[in-house]
């Protein structure tokens, strides 16, 4: 997956981008994404049950990658601090 500018190869990361591209947040707001948009309409609405897994995914998607921006500018400043 591409990260920071646009590099997706780990050679090309610096470590920070590296352990960041590691812990999959886009990918682990996918899943639960899909799961809320699962389980939401099977307890209220089982109409939505066609939609909400779609919306959902793409929610938990758009938030893991702003959580992964966020714990890379983060994790720099926080090094940036210490040196």
């Amino acid at each position: 997956m591409a990260i920071g500018q646009y590099r997706d190869d780990p050679a090309e990361m610096d470590d920070v981008e590296r352990e960041v591209a590691a812990a999959q947040y886009p990918e682990g707001g996918l899943v639960v994404g899909l799961g809320v948009g699962i389980v939401l309409p099977v307890l209220t609405v089982q109409a939505l049950l066609v939609l909400t897994p779609f919306l959902g995914g793409i929610v938990g998607f758009v938030v893991g990658r702003r959580f992964r921006d966020y714990a890379i500018r983060r994790r720099r400043r926080d090094r940036s601090a210490t040196e």
